[in-house]
């Protein structure tokens, strides 16, 4: 369960840096580009969210194991959202 929870964390990360923290936004082609593929901003949340939970034991294979499950997990998780939100209005 609190693998779960971890995940759902890194999730609100990678939602927060997509689409709510303005000041990421706008500053080079490279952190833009990042920031609109869920999959690479899924991999940063996963290992800030795996420091945030962790600390102060560290394990650097954990951690990048963790990055690349949570760059899977946020990338299914918005592409299932995506598929929900477009039948929604399809129905309307």
């Amino acid at each position: 369960m609190e693998m779960f929870i971890i995940l759902l964390t890194a999730s609100g990360i990678c939602f927060g840096m997509q689409h709510k923290v303005k000041f990421l936004h706008g500053k080079t082609e490279f952190t833009d580009s990042l920031l609109a593929c869920t999959y690479c901003s899924g991999f940063h949340a996963g290992w800030l969210s795996y420091l945030l939970w962790s600390l102060p034991i560290f394990n650097p294979q954990h951690m990048v194991g963790f990055a690349l499950a949570s760059a899977m997990f946020c990338y299914a998780l918005d592409e299932v959202t995506k598929y929900l939100e477009e039948a929604r209005f399809e129905e309307e």
